[in-house]
């Protein structure tokens, strides 16, 4: 029976980015809500979640505490020490500006007494008249928001939820690690949540917090997982999958509950299923190369172009030729290369070299030039690209993290100069900036391979 209603709409069946109801999936095989609500019940550490972006992680923790009281702060948002107690004094509405005043009155009264002739006898009249004065004295004082955030923390044992901290500086999570530190031993739950190799900044910054730091590892979803979402979702709306459509999107989702969601919200509105439909009906398969591409070109082009341009420089840069007759730059062969590993969402130097050597047609890359490519791309997703960074490169490990599974999706599923496409958003694109077949990378067209299971 469907678990649905007259008035689902797909959009609130599958949410892609948002806290999902009717395809939520608990991930019970790993217990992480309930790892989340002992870490509650037992306190005096951090909790350290972490995970792959777009795997979960944040909505984990809102569902966790949906009812509870939570200081929910970005990192993004966070640059200094001073933002993070601001942040935390915003949340919970302090006043910090004190104003204190004291009146005092001080009175007089005066008694009179006279006669007044009436004629034929006297009278006598008593009168009475007093008179005031009050002086009041007004003093203000502000104090330090930290002080007034400090003591609303301890008191209310709020739990503070810091969302993305492998965005603050280094300098600045040493700072916030430190400053409530002492809270965190009365009780103060403190719940940090980072991508995978960011997993130890907490105690990386604060050798201190070795052993008083909680590490929860929210990790890719398998398969079995993924297709919970589908098969949930299409049961609400009562549709049918008889083409083991649920099947091939689970195969392209990089793992990622996130892109699963939207490629399952895509084919419902692809068989005109926008809410839950009254007769049962079955879902078709699209044309899987037209489907993916075009949700590729919404995933990360922008990102992708902005780091195959690089940073800006004065003098041209040297033009390699790849295997493919395309002709492209330092940063047009890296990310060909990246690519081609398949790509990996974790590739070492190692790994990336071998790969450029099977696009490349020339002699290979300088290491010093392969890497000081990856530093330029990771400042350059930090810096220069909104939302998660989606590469992110490890000098100490010498390997490239792709953060981004919707950037991984891209480089697998672009548009290719042999593929005989009619989609109309490819005939659109500006010929100034887009080519249909490949990507103008410096004025040369970087073509690209599109590839099937």
């Amino acid at each position: 029976m469907a678990l649905g209603g007259n008035h689902l709409k797909v959009g609130k069946v599958f949410v892609a980015g948002g806290l999902p109801t009717h395809t939520y999936i608990p991930r019970g095989e790993y217990k992480l809500e309930q790892k989340v609500r002992d870490y509650l019940d037992e306190g005096h550490r951090i909790l350290s979640i972490a995970g792959p972006t777009k795997t979960g992680k944040t909505v984990l923790v809102k569902r966790v505490l949906a009812t509870e009281q939570v200081v929910w702060l970005s990192g993004g948002t966070i640059s200094s020490i001073e933002d993070f107690w601001q942040s935390i004094a915003d949340d919970l509405g302090l006043i910090t500006n004190l104003e204190s005043s004291n009146t005092s009155t001080e009175a007089e009264s005066r008694t009179t007494r006279g006669e007044v002739n009436v004629g034929v006898g006297k009278g006598g009249r008593e009168g009475q008249s007093s008179t005031s004065s009050a002086t009041s004295d007004k003093s203000s004082r502000t104090r330090p928001v930290v002080s007034v955030a400090r003591e609303a923390l301890r008191t209310g044992l709020h739990i503070v939820v810091i969302d993305d901290f492998h965005y603050v500086p280094s300098e600045v999570q040493l700072q916030i690690v430190r400053g409530p530190k002492d809270l965190v031993f009365d009780g103060l739950p403190v719940i940090v949540i980072s991508v995978p190799h960011r997993a130890y900044d907490v105690v990386r910054v604060e050798k201190e917090m070795t052993g008083r730091v909680e590490q929860l590892e929210v990790g890719f979803w398998s398969k079995s997982e993924l297709l919970a979402i589908a098969q949930r979702g299409f049961e609400a709306l009562n549709v049918v999958d008889a083409e083991s459509i649920a099947e091939r999107l689970a195969d392209e989702s990089f793992s990622s509950p996130h892109l699963m969601q939207s490629f399952c919200l895509q084919v419902c509105k692809y068989n005109d299923v926008r809410s839950y439909v009254n007769q049962s009906k079955q879902l078709f398969a699209p044309a899987w190369e037209e489907f993916f591409a075009a949700r590729a070109q919404d995933a990360s082009r922008t990102a992708f172009d902005v780091l195959a341009r690089g940073p800006r420089q004065r003098t041209d840069r040297k033009i390699r030729t790849l295997k493919n007759g395309v002709t492209t730059d330092i940063y047009g062969v890296v990310l060909a290369g990246i690519a081609n590993t398949g790509p990996r969402t974790a590739i070492t130097y190692e790994q990336l070299r071998a790969s450029i050597r099977d696009v490349i047609s020339e002699e290979l890359p300088q290491r010093h030039e392969v890497t000081r490519v990856l530093e330029e791309m990771s400042k350059i997703a930090r810096d220069q690209i909104e939302g998660e960074p989606v590469v992110d490169f490890d000098e100490h490990l010498s390997t490239l993290h792709i953060s981004d599974p919707y950037f991984a999706f891209f480089l697998k599923w672009r548009v290719d100069a042999d593929v005989n496409s009619a989609r109309e958003d490819v005939e659109a694109l500006p010929l100034a900036e887009d080519y249909r077949g490949g990507i103008n990378v410096g004025g040369n067209i970087l073509a690209w391979r599109s590839r099937t299971n």
